[in-house]
């Protein structure tokens, strides 16, 4: 069972992770990867539907994060819970964009969102 209210949760310097409720309190960009948007969702987040197009939107969301980050802007990568899809993403794009390996992105974000659930199988990634 998810712990109620961990709060958006920083990973690397302005980049959150974090789940619906967060994207409402949230004072930066919001990036949506839910597969559609909620009625809870604040109006002004990017919806970038998690594996819409498979890997193609994973990079276009780490993209996308990359050119927020360069702009000093923080960035909150949301699903419903946070620990799932959001995390994955995040997965992603520290290893695509920041050259780490899914182990040790994983292993970051367990230890800055301890809920997070290791979900690279999705992907058929499993040791990289």
């Amino acid at each position: 069972m998810r712990e109620a209210s961990w709060g958006a949760s920083e990973i690397i310097t302005n980049l959150f992770v974090g789940d619906l409720q967060d994207a409402d309190r949230f004072d930066g960009m919001i990036i949506s990867v839910l597969p559609e948007r909620l009625a809870a969702e604040p109006a002004r987040a990017v919806m970038l539907p998690f594996l819409q197009n498979g890997s193609a939107t994973l990079d276009a969301t780490a993209a996308l994060i990359d050119a927020a980050l360069a702009l000093d802007l923080s960035v909150l990568v949301h699903c419903e819970e946070g620990c799932e899809r959001a995390p994955l993403t995040v997965a992603w794009f520290l290893h695509t964009r920041r050259a780490m390996s899914i182990d040790a992105a994983y292993a970051l974000l367990k230890r800055r969102r301890p809920i997070v659930e290791d979900r690279r199988r999705w992907l058929g990634i499993y040791n990289r």
